[in-house]
């Protein structure tokens, strides 16, 4: 039993599983950092709350006053009312270096403490992401505490007044800057028009990476197992030719898998919208879903014809490097057991950008962590949409060329490594090996 036990033991713990071990245990601890440090920042901007005012009253001060008794930071800007129809919140904010900010208009003090009418507010966000996850971690934080604040205020001046103005004397009016341009829209609404495409398409992505690695290093090594590969090399057929077949029927069982997954997760959706709409007016569905699009070129967040045929590009040139990489380490596994290590590298090399790119924005990270998610060809897919939505076009044909090239450079090497008799030796020399461990 000992010695079953240590042979076992011997033969799972060999020098690919703990160098994928340590490789694994890297990256992990990096995305940690990383997800911490955003994490961090997000914190940190929830404390602060961010005024512009246009009232420029008592009344505006106390609210300032009584946000921070309650131990927030407020960062106030006094401004001119301006034309209320176009103002020019992008050019403040970008002074300002804030990412959101609520207005106080001029003559808010008249209308709450002696009008007694309810007044509109300006909530303004930047828009740099189509990660939800993003978009919810800061919210309209400072629109929230300055309307708690307003009311908390009026129930101290105004007792006797009503309770209903007094919980809600303000409501507000969403504003969203995106690419240098403002609009009077919701960005939440805006993020979630987007997201449909930008983060189902990462997810058929990492599933399609994930499937066809492990597709041709099992078949691989499954072959070297059963002694055919040796025999399909050996053959008069272009060894070219054997790689292309190897990695078109990978492709293709990968497709299926990803289809049916996205069929299914489609139907799944229309289900759960078909429920949702007994509930809701078909006519102001299609009125929002319509100054949502309109929103949507205004800001330039729409992607055009060109775009999308560079993204297609993209998502053939990143299917194309995983089917030559997974062919190049399907090459150096021994049998059918060493698969699942050896296609290790390409899992955490496919999840580590794609969860980054659910729960954060790769292209607004510090320097340092870009560049090295950058030379990971995987990332530029999961950043191509963020990339052409908010004029990054730089970084995506950067990308675009930095994949081919990836890939040219993959190709030669996986021929040079397929036309040599590397394999060969190296399988020798592992039966060799079990040979003389035979005959002891």
């Amino acid at each position: 039993m000992k010695n079953l036990l240590k042979k076992e033991l011997s033969e799972l713990f060999n020098p690919q599983m703990l160098m994928g071990l340590l490789v694994s245990f890297i990256l992990i601890v990096m995305l940690g950092f990383v997800m911490t440090s955003s994490v961090s920042e997000s914190l940190e901007a929830t404390g602060e709350v961010h005024i512009i005012d246009m009232d420029q009253t008592g009344f505006t001060q106390q609210i300032t006053d009584y946000l921070e008794e309650q131990g927030y930071t407020v960062k106030k800007i006094s401004e001119n009312s301006g034309n209320p129809e176009n103002p020019a919140y992008e050019t403040i904010l970008k002074e300002q270096n804030w990412k959101e900010a609520v207005v106080l208009p001029s003559g808010l003090m008249d209308q709450l403490l002696f009008e007694h009418t309810s007044c509109e507010l300006h909530a303004v966000r930047v828009l740099e992401t189509t990660s939800t996850v993003s978009v919810m971690e800061t919210g309209e934080s400072s629109a929230e505490l300055v309307r708690d604040a307003i009311s908390g205020l009026l129930m101290k001046n105004l007792i006797g007044e009503s309770m209903a103005y007094l919980e809600n004397p303000v409501s507000f009016a969403s504003y969203t800057i995106a690419n240098g341009k403002t609009v009077r829209a919701n960005s939440f609404s805006l993020v979630s028009s987007m997201a449909m495409f930008d983060q189902l398409m990462p997810l058929i992505l990492f599933m399609l990476i994930i499937l066809t690695s492990q597709t041709i290093i099992t078949a691989i090594g499954s072959e070297k197992t059963d002694k055919t590969l040796e025999t399909l090399l050996s053959s008069p057929m272009p060894r070219s030719v054997i790689l292309g077949a190897k990695m078109l029927s990978s492709l293709i069982v990968a497709v299926v898998y990803a289809a049916v997954y996205g069929i299914g997760f489609a139907t799944s959706l229309l289900f759960t919208v078909d429920k949702t709409a007994e509930n809701v007016n078909i006519g102001e569905a299609f009125s929002e879903i319509l100054s949502t699009k309109q929103a949507m070129q205004t800001l330039g967040l729409q992607i055009s014809g060109i775009g999308w045929v560079g993204v297609i590009l993209q998502l053939i040139l990143t299917i194309g490097i995983a089917l030559v990489v997974s062919t190049i380490l399907g090459g150096f596994v021994e049998d059918a057991k060493g698969s699942q290590t050896a296609s290790l590298p390409i899992v955490i090399l496919t999840m580590f950008p794609y969860i980054l790119s659910m729960v954060s924005d790769i292209r607004n990270m510090d320097l340092p962590v870009r560049i090295l998610l950058y030379l990971i060809p995987f990332t530029h897919t999961f950043t191509a949409t963020g990339c052409l939505r908010f004029g990054q076009t730089g970084i995506f044909f950067g990308g675009l060329l930095y994949q081919a090239v990836f890939l040219a450079g993959m190709i030669f090497f996986a021929l040079k490594l397929y036309q040599s008799d590397i394999l060969f030796v190296h399988s020798l020399g592992k039966k060799s090996a079990k040979s003389k461990l035979i005959k002891r």
